[in-house]
């Protein structure tokens, strides 16, 4: 095959197009043949503002291929002696003046066609290659960026290094070219997507669009899947969004490039009909926030809602994580540490390096204290490199250990070193709450205080922290991303710890940079992890989430927490809205597996996971907390239960938590990914940051995170009486944060869950308790 990464870019434009070209002449064009197609008149009222119509279409295909295409004009067409027709009905949304609900039903009249499908069309004219389009998990912004075509985790090349001008580069995917006057389009499915849903948002109208689906339409027993298509006209002025049923992809996504495609069309006889149902919006609004924060209300309105199962309860899930956690405890002659992975490495931060140390001291327990004391003296300062940022990796000798396609390179993920700021800044503070600031040596103090001032300093050199860092001179090894995101709250929390101001002001110009260069401007976040280059992903957007909250925790200004709250809308792009539907002979069908919830990785790798890595998404919660909003609790109780849905008997639990047909469809890994260290840890820290029940004694409110069912069951002057039921087959102990509304407007901090009080619910039993006013007496009264 034709390396096309060794030519220069001019080179490669020319191969794309000629590629284009080919690609063209293979298949047809999904878009209009002509400006009379039909419209109604209540659509066309939605669709006018973006200069939008509405197409039906009957489809032919020639394996994979778009064969051949024919729009309606009116509501029946004849097709080689097959009579088609399409019934349209539309309900203006009562509460919404710019939503739409379409069912149209097509039906094959008389005759019959083989490998056919139908679809619902939406062309906009004057459109431009500045509008955002989404498909929730898969597209963002239209992934318009440069494709270096290699395999997996390879790295860069060497002229991207130190280069304050490279542009996005990721691995093949989906994608509107980002070349002009060549063939421009994606196919996805619903498999391939965190949500069915095609959305833009016009800069030029200040307006913005979008369509909920169904999963896909029903044949038998089984759901086949929904197509997603966005195509361009080659001088990019038009565009066509088109809803396919069933979908039909020419190519299929794989984890990293494209494959042969097992879509095929349906064969139809007379009589046959099928109903696609969506409901469209058109909506004002001033940018890419505004859409996201349409998506975050309306993301389960079509699928409906999903049904969460009470599995394991957050108590249990503690016992079971630590002894995994332990597991990972390596016990030498001359070395002794917590390692995050199946390796004897010390990698810092990301998938769990000096994090797993965390939850470990929560426990508050000499041995598991005792063994974080020794993890950290052997990393610090043996990790700190000469400008104070971490090395990558260190080995047990000490000596640094790099990723292989960084032969003899001192550069580090930038990730990294955010991480190990953020979470070692958490575990001084743990340890002080606790009453054992005594434990914490001189010489982690001095680390760590180093790291946040290199981060200063790269920061006021190169206003950004870039994707990869030089961690002996301190210099952008790779430049632009998200990938520092968690170290603005890293600097927060360590201006308040060292009484260092130019932490926070540094932290502040960052988060104000990240959030309107890549959040508001791009529409996504991107540069968590080594293995994707620089996919978008789900991780910054939770980091960058967590970050905005502990500006928010650290000054008290509401600014923070609007942001991230919009940051959060972004996540919930990532998360999986509703209860797929897998063929049944998968595991995870049979196991009945309840996946909303799930949190997709990156556009590189195409697969759910159970929580984000590496966080319990707490901010989502205290963002619940400060403003009354449920979607945030709803979501975060989506999350917490699907990570339960991929724990296995053993206790094991891995990255694979997926119905996407790039990667591991319908499993939850299989046994050669053994247990993963950062699931071990975003699960634990699940179960300790966030509360099991949520109750505000002053109103009607009540939410539970954990694995029971609560009730309020009577208030008065002096307390609230609840009923909490524990339907898993575990013995729990619930942990309960009560409080009023004022209470509830002050931050929360790093640590106050370790002071909220707990109750015992023992398995399949029914306990009454009485909870005082202001929420720190909580008095079982009977159980059953």
């Amino acid at each position: 095959m034709l390396n096309i990464n060794k030519f220069p870019y001019f080179i490669i434009s020319l191969i794309l197009i000629f590629q284009a070209a080919y690609s063209r002449s293979q298949s047809v064009s999904w878009l209009p043949e002509t400006e009379n197609h039909e419209s109604t008149s209540v659509i066309s009222e939605l669709l006018s503002p973006l200069n939008g119509k509405i197409r039906f279409v009957i489809c032919k295909y020639d394996g994979s291929t778009l064969a051949q295409k024919n729009d309606f004009v009116g509501n029946r067409i004849s097709i080689d002696g097959a009579e088609w027709q399409y019934l349209l009905a539309t309900t203006k949304k009562s509460s919404q003046k710019d939503a739409l609900d379409i069912s149209v039903t097509f039906k094959l009249l008389k005759g019959e066609m083989k490998s056919a499908g139908v679809a619902i069309a939406f062309d906009f004219n004057n459109w431009s290659t500045g509008n955002y389009t989404l498909i929730p998990a898969s597209i963002y912004n239209g992934n318009r960026n440069k494709i270096e075509k290699r395999g997996y985790c390879t790295g860069y090349d060497q002229e991207d290094f130190y280069n304050k001008n490279i542009p996005q580069i990721t691995t093949e995917l989906p994608q509107l070219s980002p070349l002009p006057d060549v063939a421009s389009k994606i196919e996805v499915s619903s498999c391939n997507s965190a949500t069915p849903a095609l959305c833009f948002f016009s800069p030029l109208y200040k307006r913005a669009f979008m369509a909920l689906t169904e999963q896909g339409i029903r044949k038998g027993e089984q759901i086949i899947d929904n197509g997603f298509v966005i195509e361009e006209s080659r001088n990019r002025t038009k565009a066509s969004l088109i809803i396919t049923a069933p979908g039909v992809r020419e190519r299929k996504p794989e984890f990293i490039g494209f494959g042969s495609s097992p879509d095929r069309g349906m064969d139809w006889k007379t009589g046959d009909k099928i109903t696609m149902h969506l409901i469209v919006y058109s909506f004002k609004t001033d940018g890419i926030p505004g859409l996201l924060d349409k998506f975050m209300t309306e993301r389960k309105v079509v699928t409906g809602p999903n049904y969460p199962r009470n599995l394991v309860p957050f108590s249990e899930v503690i016992k079971i994580m630590t002894r995994q956690i332990d597991k990972r405890w390596l016990e030498k002659p001359d070395y002794q540490y917590y390692c995050p992975e199946n390796s004897e490495k010390i990698c810092i931060g990301w998938i769990g390096g000096l994090m797993n140390t965390f939850p470990m001291l929560v426990l508050n327990d000499d041995l598991h204290r005792d063994r974080v004391v020794k993890t950290l003296n052997f990393a610090l300062p043996a990790v700190v490199g000469k400008s104070g940022y971490f090395l990558a990796a260190m080995n047990p000798d000490r000596k640094a250990s790099g990723r292989d396609w960084f032969p003899d390179q001192p550069i580090v993920l930038t990730r990294q070193n955010a991480d190990a700021l953020f979470w070692l800044m958490k575990q001084f503070m743990v340890l002080k709450a606790q009453g054992n600031s005594a434990a914490i040596e001189p010489e982690w103090e001095q680390a760590v205080n180093h790291l946040a001032q290199a981060f200063v300093n790269t920061w006021k050199k190169q206003g950004q922290w870039g994707n990869y860092l030089n961690h002996e001179t301190g210099e952008i090894a790779v430049f632009n991303t998200t990938s520092g995101a968690t170290a603005i709250g890293g600097l927060a929390l360590a201006s308040q710890w060292f009484n260092n101001p130019e932490f926070m002001v540094i932290a502040q110009e960052a988060a104000n940079y990240y959030y309107q260069h890549d959040f508001v401007q791009k529409g996504f976040t991107y540069g968590a992890c080594s293995d994707i280059l620089q996919n978008a992903d789900s991780e910054t957007a939770a980091g960058l989430m967590t970050s905005l909250m502990v500006l928010y925790e650290t000054s008290g200004n509401k600014k923070w927490l609007e942001m991230s709250r919009n940051v959060a809308n972004l996540a919930a792009t990532w998360v999986v809205s509703y209860d797929y539907e897998l063929p049944k002979e998968t595991e995870l069908a049979q196991l009945n597996a309840k996946l909303a919830g799930a949190i997709w990785a990156s556009t590189q790798n195409k697969h759910g996971a159970p929580g984000f890595c590496t966080s319990s998404g707490d901010p989502l919660f205290k963002i619940y907390r400060a403003t009354g909003d449920h979607r945030y609790s709803d979501l975060m109780y989506d999350i917490v239960h699907a990570w339960a849905e991929g724990m296995k008997p053993s206790g094991a639990i891995t990255e694979r938590l997926t119905y996407c047909d790039a990667d591991n469809r319908g499993s939850r890994g299989g046994s050669e990914f053994g247990s993963t260290g950062w699931n071990e840890l975003n699960g634990i820290l699940m179960a300790m940051e966030l509360p099991g029940i949520y109750l505000r004694t002053d109103k009607n409110e009540l939410v539970v995170f954990d694995h029971v069912k609560a009730k309020i069951e009577s208030r008065d002057k002096t307390g609230v009486v609840i009923q909490i039921l524990n339907p898993t087959k575990y013995d729990a102990r619930i942990t309960i944060l009560a409080e009023n509304s004022d209470q509830a407007q002050k931050p929360l901090g790093i640590t106050a869950f370790a002071s909220w009080p707990s109750v015992s619910v023992n398995k399949g039993k029914l306990i009454t308790v009485k909870i005082s006013s202001d929420g720190t007496q909580i008095n079982p009264l009977n159980e059953k």
